[in-house]
C-alpha cells in the first residue's frame, strides 16, 4: 500500500508526462523533462519508474483499472455505450493513450478486456463453428477498434450512443 506522499508524486509524475505527451510523442520526451515539468528529483523519478515508457504504462493500467471499476459500477455491465461514453468523457487522456508509441495497442487492450470480449461472444450466433467464431470474433474485435479510433481521433465526433448503435448493429450481423 502506498502512503500519501508516493500517490502524490506519482501523480505529478504522471501528470507531468500527459503535459508533455500533447506537445510531443513519447520517444522524444525525456526523463529529466519529465522531472522538470513536475518539479521533482530524477532519483525520485527512477525509485518508482525505470523510464517515461514505464511512466506510460502506469498511466495506462490506471485508465484500465478505473474504466473496469466504472463498468463494473453499471446496471448494463457490457454495454459498449457505457465504455464509449466513459472513453468520450477522458477524450483527451484516451488520444495521448493511443498515439503513444508505447500504447499502440490501448485501444486494442481496452476491447480485449474480458468484460467486453465476454460481450462479444454471447452477440455470435451459437450456431457458429468454432473456427467460425474464433475468427468472427477477431474481426468484430479489430473492426470495432477501428470504428473507435477514428471516432475517437475525430476533430467533430459523433456521440457516443451513434458509435454504439453502429458497432452494434454490425457485431449483431453475426
Amino acid at each position: 500500500m502506498e502512503n500519501q506522499r508516493i500517490r502524490v508524486t506519482k501523480r505529478m509524475l504522471k501528470e507531468a508526462l500527459v503535459k508533455l505527451l500533447e506537445k510531443k510523442p513519447i520517444e522524444k520526451v525525456t526523463v529529466l523533462e519529465v522531472c522538470q515539468t513536475a518539479e521533482i528529483n530524477r532519483t525520485t523519478f527512477y525509485k518508482y519508474y525505470g523510464s517515461q515508457y514505464d511512466l506510460m504504462n502506469d498511466i495506462q493500467d490506471d485508465f484500465l483499472h478505473e474504466l473496469e471499476i466504472n463498468l463494473r459500477e453499471q446496471e448494463n455491465l457490457y454495454s459498449l455505450q457505457n465504455i464509449l461514453t466513459y472513453i468520450d468523457t477522458h477524450r483527451d487522456a484516451c488520444r495521448i493513450l493511443l498515439k503513444s508509441a508505447t500504447s499502440n495497442g490501448f485501444l486494442e487492450t481496452v476491447l480485449s478486456q474480458s468484460l467486453i470480449t465476454e460481450q462479444l461472444e454471447t452477440r455470435i450466433a451459437p450456431e457458429q463453428s468454432e473456427v467460425d467464431r474464433k475468427y468472427i470474433k477477431e474481426f468484430v474485435v479489430y473492426g470495432s477498434y477501428s470504428v473507435i479510433r477514428k471516432w475517437l481521433l475525430s476533430d467533430q465526433p459523433e456521440p457516443p450512443e451513434e458509435i454504439a448503435r453502429i458497432v452494434n448493429g454490425i457485431v449483431e450481423q453475426f
